[in-house]
């Protein structure tokens, strides 16, 4: 009994470090997936719209001091997907740690994965319908990255 105690009250931790965090949204921020294009444009201002195919693209460049880049993807007008590019003086100045600890918060642990490139970690989070990513190369503050999008369903 004495030996089910550790991993009892590891399990409990675990818990509650997951159940401390915030739940995954069905979007980015405060926009839904499906979202229309012209409602994103309204609510994030000042950016350039590209077409692609049937595919558009929304960018907006340094929109504040953390972001260097926020792109937002769309099929058929409505949102699937939204990347950010952090400026890489934040990150120099608040740290990849900090950075990585503010979205573990946000989010839970997540998981790990060094398999897209040797000198890339990204951890992720995900539920049925939303999937978040966190990369970065720890000596390349400029190639830290955020992706939140939509998972597609089944047909």
């Amino acid at each position: 009994m004495k030996k089910l105690i550790p991993i009892v009250i590891a399990v409990l931790c675990l818990s509650a470090t997951t159940a401390s965090a915030a739940r995954i949204a069905d979007g980015y921020a405060d926009i839904r997936w499906g979202t229309e294009l012209d409602q994103v444009m309204k609510s994030y201002p000042r950016g350039n719209l590209e077409k692609i195919h049937n595919n558009y693209l929304y960018r907006q460049f340094n929109p504040n001091q953390e972001i260097f880049l926020r792109t937002f993807i769309f099929d058929d007008s409505k949102l699937i997907a939204v990347s950010l590019k952090f400026n890489p003086d934040f990150v120099k100045k608040t740290g990849i740690e900090k950075l990585l600890a503010k979205h573990r918060k946000a989010y839970g642990f997540g998981t790990i994965d060094r398999t897209q490139a040797p000198h890339v970690i990204t951890y992720f989070w995900e539920t049925p319908r939303t999937r978040i990513s966190f990369g970065y190369a720890p000596k390349r503050p400029d190639m830290t990255i955020m992706l939140y999008q939509q998972k597609q369903s089944s047909p």
